[in-house]
């Protein structure tokens, strides 16, 4: 599922007498049509992703959902304009035919990627949801013609107009330090992906209007609401929220973990439907961070149709092709491996589920709030300060100072803390492009005045960051396996409610994720949610050095890498063999390399 398309005024066309063309790649060639655009995979729920507004004045390519479409109907209705089908893109173009796009924006709760164009206004606009569940890619005509875009990078770069393919050097040092392409940057220069909550405008005369319409903000500045309002205000949104995503032609299950936030949407999600509701989990057996048991556990408690697929090594060999195939642009997360096997399990069964995605970024379940809390106020202090107060810390002259603090700002902190290769064997094997280090400008952070600035600058950067990680891998493994899979807890009133809640009363107790927890216990007993964040993992460094070592060898060792002239093999070879030897863990440097190279080998020839 997706779409391809570009937009070219060169022809001058009238637009009025103009229709837009749907037509293959493979077909396209002579007179250049205004636009032209190329829809992909499975038809959408409308049976084509491609619609026309009933007055003729614009055409949509939508791909996601919109789970308040009833609501902007009833709207719509209300404003004089009847709906003849009630599909998710008609809704949208009547809503953008009728209201204009800023309006509509505003209304909108789904998990979306659309391009509109505006005949009357010869212009075309590409938008992004508010949470980025659904990917869009761009890229200018380098001759000014016009401006192409895909919801898969790949296709992006197979578009009729010849990009100049030149290597983003800042974007990969940071992949390779993060493991995947964060907005708005991607591998290859003068190509864009937009960021999540945005939209871009090109008009007739080629200008570019680049824009957030939707933000979790660096600074919260309304007013919290208080701990039992926020609690009960939370409770109906995310029954809310469950009710709305839960809604669909296909069977609906959930995936369960032993952690909180998707046992929570499973409680909800079955005392909804009334109980048998399907359910899967992941479980590597013997392995230190299995949480099946706790899932299992989770299961007998809500009632749940649960099924629990177990996986090795050996699975894991088997499912690389799979996973290749699936990542549309160099992409470091491992946890596609485990999520392609689930997904492909649960897909032979149920056509929807629910997720618990967002869940640590919205309502601070990582380790790194924390220790950034605990320690922020020291960065009030200049540097060797800070320094010399971690020394006197170490010596036992004053309590003992976290590492933290040696950061020279709270976002060099979170940018080395999220950082998956070693700087040092980064400077080895691509000494060059080591030089171009600099903290991105996601991290940057501006003013400090106390704690409450640095945990609305923590919740910034991981909804920005590793919730974008999260989520792109979402969407390639369930992409690849024609799976529909939601996240409520990043439903938008959900997201705007967090922003209302005290990120102080919050981590007060020290205790993460507390409001969910809370609320995890009106459905199960206190005593089998855990106490702390294990975090679900695969043995990939055990298995790289098992079942993968093959694949990786012949990856990394034979041939030439990509990019030409970036790597040091020798280096890379000693990297390797750091880690065959079990002196290290690389696993993931190591996956970041051969991601990078499998992408460029399949995609690039």
């Amino acid at each position: 599922m997706g779409f391809t398309g570009l937009i070219s005024f060169q022809n001058k066309l009238n637009p009025l007498e103009h229709e837009p063309t749907l037509r293959s790649m493979d077909e396209y060639g002579g007179l250049e049509p205004d636009i032209w655009f190329e829809s992909t995979g499975r038809i959408g729920v409308s049976g084509s992703q491609i619609v026309k507004s009933a007055g003729g004045r614009s055409v949509l390519l939508m791909e996601g959902r919109l789970f308040n479409a009833a609501g902007i109907i009833d709207e719509l209705e209300g404003d004089g304009c009847v709906s003849q089908n009630q599909a998710d893109n008609e809704v949208l173009i009547n809503a953008l035919d009728r209201w204009g796009l800023e309006r509509t924006l505003e209304k909108l709760n789904g998990f979306f990627a659309f391009a509109w164009y505006d005949r009357k206004e010869r212009s075309l606009t590409l938008a992004r949801d508010h949470a980025g569940c659904k990917p869009l890619y761009y890229a200018p005509d380098p001759s000014g013609r016009g401006l192409s875009f895909s919801t898969r990078f790949d296709s992006l770069l197979r578009g009729p107009w010849q990009l100049p393919m030149e290597i983003n050097q800042q974007a990969l040092l940071h992949y390779l330090r993060l493991s995947h392409f964060h907005a708005p940057n991607t591998l290859i220069k003068d190509t864009w992906q937009l960021q999540a909550g945005s939209y871009v405008r090109v008009d007739a005369d080629n200008r570019l209007d680049l824009r957030h319409w939707h933000q979790v903000p660096r600074q919260v500045e309304n007013e919290f609401l208080t701990d039992d309002e926020a609690m009960e205000r939370l409770g109906l949104a995310l029954e809310a929220s469950v009710g709305r995503q839960s809604k669909a032609n296909e069977p609906l299950g959930v995936f369960l973990s032993g952690g909180i936030d998707s046992p929570l949407i499973s409680a909800i999600a079955s005392r909804q439907a009334g109980g048998n509701l399907k359910a899967f989990s992941i479980s590597v057996p013997g392995w230190r961070q299995d949480e099946s048991e706790d899932a299992r556990q989770y299961a007998r408690q809500l009632g749940l149709d649960h099924h629990v697929i177990e996986i090795s090594g050996a699975d894991a060999a088997g499912v690389i092709d799979e996973v290749i195939r699936a990542q549309y642009e160099p992409f470091g997360d491992f946890s596609i491996i485990p999520g392609i096997i689930l997904f492909r399990h649960a897909q032979a069964e149920i056509g929807v589920a629910l997720g618990g995605d967002g869940g640590d970024e919205l309502f601070f379940g990582y380790e790194r709030p924390f220790s950034l809390m605990r320690n922020g106020a020291d960065f009030r202090f200049p540097r060797f300060v800070r320094a010399g107060l971690f020394g006197l810390g170490k010596f036992g002259i004053i309590q003992r100072k976290s590492e933290v603090i040696l950061s020279r700002t709270p976002g060099e902190y979170y940018y080395g803390v999220n950082s998956r290769m070693n700087q040092a064997w980064l400077k080895k094997m691509a000494p060059e492009l080591s030089r171009l280090e600099c903290t991105p400008q996601l991290y940057h952070f501006g003013h400090y005045d106390n704690e409450l600035d640095l945990a609305n600058y923590s919740r910034y950067v991981e909804y920005y960051g590793q919730l974008q990680r999260g989520l792109k891998k979402v969407e390639m493994a369930a992409s690849s396996q024609s799976l529909d899979v939601r996240a409520p807890l990043l439903d938008r009133q959900v997201v705007e409610l967090s922003l209302r809640m005290d990120p102080m009363e919050t981590m007060r107790s020290g205790q993460r994720k507390q409001a969910l927890r809370r609320l995890l216990e009106r459905y199960v007993p206190a005593e089998i949610i855990p106490t702390s964040k294990r975090g679900f993992g695969i043995p990939l460094g055990e298995w790289m050095r098992g079942p993968l070592r093959g694949r990786v060898e012949e990856t990394l060792l034979e041939g030439e890498l990509f990019p030409a002239g970036v790597f040091v093999k020798d280096e890379v070879n000693n990297y390797w063999k750091e880690h065959l030897s079990g002196k290290a863990d690389h696993k993931w440097g190591l996956w970041n390399l051969l991601s990078l190279q499998w992408w460029a080998r399949s995609r690039l020839g």
